[in-house]
């Protein structure tokens, strides 16, 4: 059940909004994603123009995601919610058919996993980024991991290319099937209560 759409969602909650670990979503996680990536894709040396970037972005995906999930409209959003948005607003659809500001998210995050920016994803920052949110006792687990979300056309590459990122994300919320490789775009996932 670790692959399963319900897991990946809650997965997406857990660990990519809710930087606050306080079990809910609300404005502050996207400010302090703000910074976070702010910080991750500078490698520390935040620039003031692009810090305001980011916090555009974090604030109009908190907007949406509240006007696509807050239901009772109390300024936060619980799993169920969100849960309940993503598949109204992304189960079954192209990257391109996404809300805007979650498309803008998901541009944005691959400048944090791109971490040499050289515009692919190799192993080595799927490593980084796996290990960022989850502990592995085998870096084995990691390469596998990432041999099965690769396609022939990846490796070829030598890595995850913007697009192909954007595509495997949006298989990831929005595909219930457990079986394709995008169910590894963010590492090996453990069953969440």
């Amino acid at each position: 059940m670790a692959y399963s759409w319900d897991n990946r969602v809650k997965f997406v909650v857990r660990y990519m909004y809710d930087i606050d670990n306080n079990g809910y979503l609300d404005k502050n996680d996207f400010e302090c994603l703000a910074v976070r990536t702010s910080v991750i894709e500078s490698k520390g040396e935040v620039k003031p123009e692009k810090y305001e970037q980011n916090r555009k972005v974090m604030r109009n995906l908190w907007n949406e995601i509240a006007d696509l999930a807050d239901f009772n409209k109390d300024g936060q959003v619980s799993v169920e919610e969100f849960k309940s948005a993503v598949k109204n607003a992304c189960v079954g659809k192209p990257f391109d058919a996404f809300p805007g500001a979650l498309k803008a998210f998901i541009s944005s995050h691959f400048g944090t996993v791109d971490v040499n920016g050289d515009g692919l994803v190799g192993v080595e920052e799927y490593r980084v980024d796996c290990c960022s949110r989850q502990a592995y006792s085998d870096i084995k687990e990691i390469d596998d991991a990432y041999n099965k979300l690769c396609s022939a056309e990846d490796k070829k590459k030598g890595g995850i290319d913007l697009k192909r990122f954007q595509e495997l994300y949006a298989q990831f919320i929005g595909n219930p099937d457990e079986t394709i490789g995008a169910v590894y775009l963010f590492g090996p996932l453990q069953e969440l209560n």
